[in-house]
């Protein structure tokens, strides 16, 4: 295929970049993304030391509280406090139909700046406009309506009212501990409420009457007048309902006592649940401005997402900024930074990695790509110092082939071998580094460093990648096709060899695929790097008489044998990728793209097919570019990168309390329970594509932040072979 190595002649040190597309020898994708621009919400904390009971928004749609100290009004940077007279903790906000406000508190009502009055001992906690004039009023032992006096719904005397609603020809709706009450008699959950502890209801613009439960949503039918349950299968997001509102175009809102939901009139649905998006699981109050903007509030504060117009290479230059500022150390750029302080990003702090060389690598790739395509001078000043930092790692061992995980400073050398891993003081001090060096660093050196050495490298450079990768597989092949440690032991998972395939059962049921795709893409990188016969020769004698080409072909039947482990899934599609750009036999070629039937395997067409519903971007433009399918889910990889969240803080998400979820009868491969689909990338944080994306659980507990590089590989990667223009 060698499509990649036909490019780098048009890149290699010449700084102008091959523009988008073109990594592919001539093949022009059928699908094509025009980067032309997109909205993507962004989600921002605006006061989380304010307990709200509620929130409104004005005619001009900016938000007003009600808390327990009074009325609160935005002003474009924060709250303040309004004059009112006090009627104790607030409640309840409405606006009538002239704009004034009107705000319940446990001792009165406030309506446009004037105490009501209200019978004794009335404790109101729900305003709301109505349509013949003046406001409902409901509370305990309190239902009515104000239109200049008070007057009294005598069917609801003795009454805790939660809320009022009316239909379109003034009939009153009363929510209760109870049920729905009406004129003419109750409806409970015999009549089709999920519970009868009704909280809240709403009306919509086409007539439907939402009743939110302490147990789900139910419906009335305008023209036939029957209740119909809304559940968890119906694709409500959680059900234990505080508030429900319906704006005027027709869309749902419903806050929970975990996140908000908005029910969109297109049929569409959206759910806010966690720090990325709310100051608290607890939201009492979701409003929806005109312009798309969306408040929610409750005892942990205030929250507001706003529409941003932006395009994906902006989001790009955005990440590229973040990682470049954020998450280098000495060079490596690992997954995820720490920080001192509990959600500060400016309290960043860098630290060694046990991956350190495969993230890195992947980082590095993704600023191959984007030297490629624009030719900035910054991509190649990024890609030079990760490159040289994962040669690095070969460097600082004593023996020459073997690399580490990862380096510090050698002065932190005695501390860290008080604790876990294998850690070395380098010969001359300077450096200490970790061995045990897994397949993991060896499968993102051969893919970093090969596309540094093709796309990005001058002379020298290339020399020097050539000398380092040439080392780094010549010596484990010198070894039997094993990655010795220093002990003169394979280290934990260095095993390339046959014996190993043949004979080791986490090879047979599991790693066999991958590891053979690993060993001969990297035997190919060095040949095209170095010239050298011998790693031909190696190669023909693993793929053809150690039957290593059948291994690759059954990849990911290999692979899913017992589990999934996403780990090796990710390596599986690096590894390809290095194997294929490189391979140039057809025969080959076709056996791991599409497998064979003598085989009962199925190659590439596998492993992307047990991927697929991930919607994962970057296994996505792997398959894509090295398929040349006339299907390769570009609309679903885009989606993907415009919904991932540009808040790469790890606050730690649990989504398992969702109703709308589909548990997978089997765990995951550590036994923790999953679903059985992926959940909008909008609805979870960031995560790296090693991860589950299927896990109910995300870590974090917001003391760390993601750098860039899930999203920024498999942009710069679609960039680079023509998928995003």
């Amino acid at each position: 295929m060698v499509f990649v190595v036909l490019q780098a002649a048009a890149c290699s040190g010449g700084g102008d970049g091959a523009g988008d597309g073109g990594g592919d020898g001539g093949w022009q994708p059928p699908h094509v993304y025009q980067d032309t621009g997109y909205t993507e919400e962004v989600g921002e904390i605006l006061a989380a030391d304010l307990v709200v009971n509620d929130l409104e928004l004005d005619g001009q749609g900016l938000p007003w509280l009600a808390t327990a100290t009074g009325v609160m009004s935005f002003d474009g940077s924060g709250f303040r406090q309004v004059a009112l007279p006090d009627v104790g903790a607030l409640h309840d906000l409405c606006f009538d139909a002239q704009g004034r406000l009107a705000a319940a508190g446990e001792a009165g009502v406030v309506l446009d700046g004037q105490a009501l009055d209200l019978p004794a001992g009335a404790r109101p906690a729900f305003v709301a406009w109505r349509r013949a004039g003046g406001i409902w009023i409901a509370g305990e032992n309190l239902a009515g309506w104000w239109d200049g006096q008070y007057h009294a719904i005598a069917e609801l005397a003795g009454q805790t009212v939660r809320t009022l609603a009316e239909d379109a020809a003034g009939d009153w709706y009363a929510a209760t501990a109870g049920g729905v009450f009406t004129a003419t008699g109750t409806v409970t959950n015999a009549s089709g409420l999920p519970s009868n502890d009704v909280r809240s209801l709403t009306l919509c613009p086409d007539g439907t009457l939402w009743a939110g439960t302490a147990a789900g949503l139910a419906r009335r039918d305008a023209a036939s007048g029957t209740w119909s349950a809304f559940l968890g299968a119906d694709g409500l997001h959680y059900g234990d309902v505080n508030r429900l509102a319906c704006d005027g175009e027709g869309n749902l809102l419903v806050a929970t006592r975990r996140g908000g939901s908005i029910f969109r009139a297109d049929g569409t649905r959206r759910y806010y649940f966690g720090r990325n998006w709310t100051a608290g699981d607890d939201i009492r109050a979701l409003a929806r401005a005109g312009d798309g903007t969306v408040w929610l509030a409750g005892p942990d504060g205030v929250s507001r997402v706003r529409q941003l117009e932006t395009t994906l290479a902006a989001k790009a230059a955005l990440l590229d900024e973040i990682t470049q500022a954020r998450h280098v150390r000495l060079g490596y750029t690992s997954t995820e930074n720490a920080l001192r302080e509990w959600g500060d990003v400016e309290s960043f702090y860098n630290h060694d990695d046990d991956n350190d060389g495969q993230w890195t690598a992947m980082y590095l790739a993704s600023q191959c790509f984007r030297w490629a395509v624009t030719g900035e001078q910054q991509a190649k000043e990024n890609a030079d110092v990760a490159a040289a930092a994962l040669m690095k790692l070969e460097q600082v061992t004593p023996v020459r082939g073997f690399f580490a995980r990862s380096i510090v400073p050698g002065n932190e050398c005695a501390a860290k071998q008080q604790g876990p891993g294998e850690w070395h003081l380098s010969g001359d001090g300077q450096w200490c580094w970790k061995g045990d060096t897994s397949s993991d660093e060896f499968v993102g050196h051969v893919f970093g460093l090969s596309l540094y050495h093709d796309l990005v490298a001058d002379d020298e450079q290339r020399a020097r990648v050539a000398d380092t990768l040439g080392a780094i597989v010549g010596y484990i092949v010198d070894n039997g096709y094993r990655l010795l440690d220093i002990d003169g032991e394979p280290t934990e998972h260095g095993r390339f060899d046959p014996d190993f395939m043949e004979n080791d059962l986490s090879a047979i049921y599991g790693d066999a695929g991958l590891n053979s795709a690993m060993i001969l893409g990297g035997l190919l990188a060095v040949h095209h790097m170095t010239g050298e016969q011998r790693f031909l020769e190696s190669f023909d004698y693993l793929a053809r008489e150690r039957n290593y080409r059948d291994y690759v072909a059954c990849i990911e039947e290999k692979n899913t044998y017992a589990h999934i482990n996403h780990d090796s899934e990710e390596m599986s599609f690096l590894a390809m990728y290095t194997l294929l750009r490189y391979n140039t036999d057809e025969r080959l070629e076709q056996l791991w793209l599409h497998g064979s039937s003598k085989l009962d395997c199925r190659g590439l067409d596998y492993l992307w097919e047990v991927q697929r519903p991930e919607r994962n971007p970057e296994f996505n433009m792997i398959f894509a570019a090295l398929a040349r399918s006339d299907e390769y889910d570009l609309d679903q990889s885009i989606e993907t990168l415009q919904k991932l969240p540009r808040d790469l803080i790890l606050w730690g998400l649990d989504m398992s309390h969702r109703w709308d979820a589909v548990p997978d009868p089997h765990p995951d491969r550590f036994g923790r329970p999953q679903n059985s689909f992926v959940f909008p990338y909008d609805e979870r944080q960031v995560m790296r594509w090693a991860e589950n994306p299927y896990a109910f659980r995300q870590r974090g507990d917001g003391h760390s932040e993601s750098s860039g590089t899930f999203w920024l590989l498999p942009y710069w990667m679609g960039r680079y072979h023509g998928f995003i223009r």
